[in-house]
């Protein structure tokens, strides 16, 4: 299976935990053994934690592109400046 794969389905896992753990709050009687009802509640936790860090990332990913693309743009637009200025006769 591929990653993106897997990580698509732990964040849908993990946007359904949230509703799952309040099933189990307001019903822990529904859970079959209390070491299960243990086991569930931390599996839950885990997966709310995993899609909360998988957005947090790529919420970063997409500052660090526009960050990227605005010092690109300034870098570009410098050069270009530059290049005019050497064209017209200028001197820096």
């Amino acid at each position: 299976m591929l990653r993106e794969t897997l990580v698509k389905e732990a964040l849908q896992a993990g946007r359904n935990a949230e509703h799952n753990l309040q099933v189990i709050v307001r019903n822990p009687d529904k859970m079959i053994d209390s070491n299960k009802l243990v086991n569930g509640i931390t599996y839950l936790n885990n997966m709310i934690r995993f899609a909360e860090k998988e957005m947090e990332m790529k919420k970063d990913r997409l500052a660090g592109q526009s960050r990227l693309r605005t010092r690109l743009k300034s870098l570009l637009s410098s050069i270009l400046i530059v290049e005019r200025q050497k064209r017209k006769g200028v001197e820096l």
